[in-house]
């Protein structure tokens, strides 16, 4: 066979797969044929199944970690047509499974048992092979800590403290049994499950109403049942995204609570990955929560370390698309991954989102195939109660035809017509109710609204009104006691009062069908979207989102001007949003804290309404009111300054002054006037404050950056005028461009008028760097830097930056390996020697930022830049290190797991692709710590790679080559303090071998730091005598990098 000839080419780890592969191809042909009634259907599948196994074959190199297998199976399989090739292998097996069984009358019972034999063995040792599953599973094992249960509990809510499993609980307990199961059995379902060894996502589109959080309840128990039996470790997290409050639609909620659900295997809650603890670890010490892109990194981590991983996210298009777009951040996580990755989605369709799913698969739910559903439905809350028995059977037969007609699949229709049917008495009443049934959903509400009306008088109505005006646009769900203090307040005149406090059955009574607590969190929300879309499309209702922002807005900002308020001081971050304990609060501290928390929030989501409305008329109660509450721009108001004060030190600085406030969220519209009229001169627009969130330095904020935090581009319009050419010469502009990243209209506005080049250094306390490479460093998909680059705003080669020299070797550090590419087409040039920075070129800057664990990512990036003509053994003319190979290996034994793991096969992998890309480990060079990559490979006991090494540079040259070779003042351990002794054990071992097998005298091993050296500890830093080493200014920046304990960056 091929496959054989090919085996004398592939190393050792390939014969796993092939013995399996080899095992389908020979199963008899001939003893198939000799049954007449197989022989014209069974033969087909097995040469269906044959083709599948040579794909199989040609895909291992999945399951080994050298790239030779690659590339002899592919030159041998046509290699051209590998990508298309996605069959799935375990389907066409199940195939072959079910046509012998649908034969089993036709074969003797003998046969039968030895074929179903054959098949067994056949299916489990492809099972074997089909991933790394063992592997994997060892793998998954050793990057797992013990955690106990109080150490468990803080982490867990420290990285997410929303209780995803409540929801999902609380949709399974009402769940009707056999809902959804048509969903189970549907054959894209079946596909996307079935297919084990590759990655796939599944999106469930239906209109609102339609039950598709039912029906993602009914995938979650489904895949909870499925990994229940799975014997290897696989990952697993869902998230169920609704409208009971922001937090529940932040696609870093979401991320966060992924973070939290994969950081453990599936079924095991007691073990936690290390890199988990790691990065929360270093999270809390810099007293922030775990960022952006921490969950995206720990994410892809976990996908990479389970052999399979599947995530389930019910309502995406509920989710916020303002900053993060959960629906790219899926996508490039399934191009990302190395191991299979499953993704369910619900969402409703006509998304714009949706369009990076347009070649994915999709079930739409529709009347047809939620019948069932809703006639199960039917059975349990209608058909089968004494209500409907009693009744003559005409008149069970009209209800019948009545949901069956008319339901149009929706369920909250259903369930809605349902209490309303119930409500009838009489035959006639029930006649009436089957003629006036409204049409749809949204006729479904009008009708619950007008009924609520006839049935309360005004003043009800209007307490009615204002609590489900706070629940549809409160920035957080409210608990029972904030909401009905909320509610409490109205107006009497211009003058804020505080009628009598109501019970919870009171407003749920009132609110009926509208509002609802949910029973888990204990807090008020919709009973369904379709509410809050119902008060949106009703404008003459005057309960949309803008309208609720208004009326909120109005009574926190008088709330917050009573006179003698005591506001709640200086909340804890992590302690802000904790439930206070009985005792612990008055009756108005949890309304209190909600309101100075998030009273700026309402206003500005007002003001963007406000923008969106192209002039038409806003609330002048409102205005003025936050005119007061404010007091000017450049002199605060009283109640402003106490406001302030009780937030620090999380609100920006000084207090006394309302221009950073009024820039930071964006109040434009609603102070028009103040803009539009020159309240604002240079002077006050030049002010600067303390405390911005702005990401490419932590120092002073100017009014402009913050104006570019709040998204507001007029406002950023009118600072650049006030602002003038200043701007430019002091680097304003370009510090504003920086955070306007993410917000193309306002970067647009910036570059084109006022001519901020993305190219020009940004001078910072501590270093500098261009705007073009802090995108690079903070893009996590590639498509900001695409735009940067199709607007033509991006110098691919343009020199300058204290840390990177260049856009390309900011993209081989630290940017994905997509920006690489980007940067390549865009002209950059892989060979051009660094002019300025740590790293000496693309190719160094790349493989110093390489992390063992994931090391794919950073191969690609090498493989790139070689094939793209970078020279591995390009001399740098400045640096922290001499050559490419020799930042390899600072950079393993830099990382945290190394000391322990030098013989781990993943870092062997990336030393055998740079010596066999012509890396020479006997190259000296002035540059950096070590003299040469030989030299720091003994330095650090890493005996097996010096060995490799010498078998490439020869025994004699070798020897020359370490003569002239230094070595480093200092050690640094990142991990525990035992790793010093660790690491001087691997040095004598590394020692002994030098001198034994190659020859090295010990005047050598003394001028590279092996011999007869002292050495004196601090905390995790072994500091070394110096002996014959030269110095160079640059290893300044090198000691710094290292006591900052960089390491993703290299």
């Amino acid at each position: 066979m091929a496959g054989d000839v090919a085996m004398n080419f592939a190393p050792p780890q390939a014969s796993a797969p092939w013995a399996a592969v080899k095992a389908v191809l020979k199963i008899p042909i001939k003893q198939i044929e000799q049954m007449a009634a197989l022989a014209g259907i069974i033969q087909l599948i097995l040469v269906d199944l044959y083709v599948s196994a040579i794909e199989l074959l040609a895909r291992c190199d999945t399951l080994i970690e050298s790239g030779v297998v690659r590339q002899t199976l592919n030159s041998i399989l046509r290699p051209e047509q590998v990508s298309n090739l996605i069959s799935d292998l375990s389907k066409k097996e199940q195939i072959l499974s079910y046509e012998i069984q649908s034969c089993e009358a036709l074969r003797n019972e003998k046969a039968t048992k030895q074929l179903d034999e054959k098949l067994e063995t056949l299916l489990a040792r492809l099972d074997v092979t089909s991933s790394p599953l063992t592997r994997i599973d060892k793998e998954v094992d050793k990057l797992l800590e013990n955690v106990n249960n109080d150490k468990l509990e803080a982490l867990m809510d420290f990285i997410s403290s929303e209780q995803f499993g409540k929801g999902h609980a609380t949709m399974k307990d009402t769940r009707i049994q056999g809902t959804g199961d048509w969903l189970i059995d549907h054959e894209s379902f079946r596909e996307w499950q079935a297919i084990a060894s590759s990655s796939t996502l599944l999106c469930l589109q239906g209109t609102i109403g339609t039950g598709k959080t039912y029906l993602t309840s009914r995938v979650i128990d489904h895949i909870k049942q499925t990994l229940e039996a799975s014997p290897h470790d696989e990952g697993f997290a869902f998230f169920y995204c609704n409208r009971s409050g922001p937090s529940m639609q932040d696609p870093l909620v979401v991320l966060r609570s992924f973070v939290r659900q994969l950081s453990y295997k599936a079924n095991n809650y007691s073990y936690i990955q290390n890199n988990v603890i790691q990065k929360c670890e270093k999270a809390k010490q810099e007293g922030r929560s775990l960022s952006y892109t921490d969950c995206k990194e720990l994410i892809l981590e976990s996908m990479n370390l389970y052999s399979k991983t599947t995530i389930i996210l019910d309502a995406l298009d509920e989710s916020d698309i303002s900053y993060y777009n959960l629906a790219e951040i899926f996508i490039n996580m399934l191009d990302k991954a190395r191991n299979p990755v499953k993704i369910f989605i619900s969402s409703r369709p006509d998304r714009e989102f949706l369009n990076a799913f347009e070649d994915r698969a999709t079930i739409m739910v529709n009347s047809s195939n939620q019948q069932g559903d809703i006639e199960k439905y039917l059975d349990e809350a209608l058909y089968s109660t004494r209500f409907f028995r009693k009744r003559r059977l005409e008149i069970q037969n009209m209800i019948k035809e009545t949901f069956s007609t008319r339901n149009g699949g929706m369920f909250r229709w259903v369930h809605l017509q349902t209490k309303s049917l119930r409500k009838c008495v009489s035959d006639d009443a029930i006649r009436i109710w089957a003629k006036t049934i409204p049409r749809d959903l949204m006729a479904a509400y009008d009708r619950l609204w007008e009924d609520l009306t006839n049935q309360h008088n005004e003043c009800d109505m209007v307490l009615a009104e204002r609590a489900i005006k706070w629940v549809l646009c409160a920035f957080r769900p409210l608990n029972s006691e904030a909401l009905l203090q909320a509610i409490r307040f109205a107006y009497e005149g211009d003058c804020l009062i505080q009628i009598e406090l109501q019970t919870e059955q009171e407003i749920l009574s009132l609110c009926q069908d509208l509002l609802t607590i949910d029973a888990e969190k204990k807090v008020w929300m919709l009973p369904h979207a379709s509410v809050a879309e119902y008060f949106e499309s009703r404008k003459s209702k005057g309960m949309g989102l803008g309208e609720c922002d208004a009326f909120v807005s109005k009574i926190q900002l008088d709330f917050l001007m009573t006179p003698k308020l005591e506001l709640i001081p200086n909340p804890d971050d992590d302690d802000r949003w904790r439930p206070l304990a009985a005792g612990e609060y008055d009756d108005l501290d949890l309304f209190k804290r909600y309101v100075q928390n998030n009273w700026f929030k309402h206003v500005q989501r007002y003001d963007k309404w406000l923008g969106s409305l192209e002039g038409k008329s806003h609330e002048p109660a409102l205005i003025s009111t936050l005119k007061r509450f404010l007091g000017s721009p450049g002199e605060s108001s009283v109640y402003f300054r106490r406001w302030m004060n009780s937030q620090e030190p999380y609100m920006i600085k000084p207090a006394n002054m309302a221009i950073f406030i009024m820039c930071q969220h964006g109040f434009y519209y609603t102070l028009r006037d103040w803009w539009e009229k020159d309240k604002i001169d240079q002077k006050l627009a030049l002010k600067t404050c303390e405390g911005s969130l702005r990401r490419i330095t932590d120092s002073v904020s100017y009014t402009l950056e913050l104006a570019v935090e709040g998204g507001c581009l007029p406002m950023c319009r009118y600072l650049v005028s006030a602002i003038g050419a200043i701007g430019r010469r002091q680097g304003i502009y370009h510090l504003a461009a920086a955070g306007a990243l993410s917000n193309k209209d306002i970067l647009r506005f910036l570059v084109e008028e006022a001519k901020v080049d993305l190219n020009v250094l940004v001078v910072l306390p501590n270093y500098a760097l261009t705007i073009v490479q802090d995108a690079i460093m903070h893009d996590q998909t590639g498509s900001t830097l695409q735009y940067l680059v199709d607007q033509g705003w991006v110098s691919a080669n343009r020199q300058g930056g204290s840390l990177w020299g260049n856009a390309l070797i900011a993209a081989a550090n630290g940017g994905i390996p997509q920006s690489i590419e980007i940067l390549l087409r865009a002209g950059a040039d892989a060979k051009i020697p660094a002019e300025s920075g740590i790293y000496g070129s693309a190719l160094i800057a790349a493989v110093a930022s390489a992390i063992p664990e994931d090391i794919a990512p950073y191969e690609t990036k090498i493989v790139t830049l070689l094939n793209s003509g970078a020279d591995i053994n390009q001399v740098p003319n400045l640096g922290i290190f001499g050559s490419a190979l020799e930042a390899f290996i600072w950079r393993i034994f830099d990382h945290y797991d190394t000391i322990k793991n030098l013989r781990s096969l993943r870092y062997i992998q990336t030393l055998k692709l740079l010596l066999k890309s012509g890396a020479d480990p006997a190259m000296t060079c002035n540059i950096g710590q070590y003299g040469s990559a030989l030299a720091a490979a003994a330095f650090y006991g890493m005996k097996d790679m010096v060995v490799m090494m010498i078998n490439v540079t020869g025994k004699k040259r070798a020897i020359k080559c370490l003569q002239q070779s230094r070595y480093p003042s200092e050690v640094m351990f990142t991990g525990e303090e035992s790793d010093s002794e660790t690491w001087k054990k691997n040095v004598e071992e590394t020692a002994t071998y030098l001198i034994d097998e190659v020859g090295v005298d010990k005047k050598t091993l003394r001028s590279i730091g092996m011999q007869d050296i002292k050495y004196k500890h601090g905390s995790l830093v072994v500091y070394i005598q110096a002996v014959e080493r030269s110095t160079s200014n640059i290893e300044t920046i090198y000691d710094s990098i290292r006591a900052r304990g960089r390491r993703g960056s290299g």
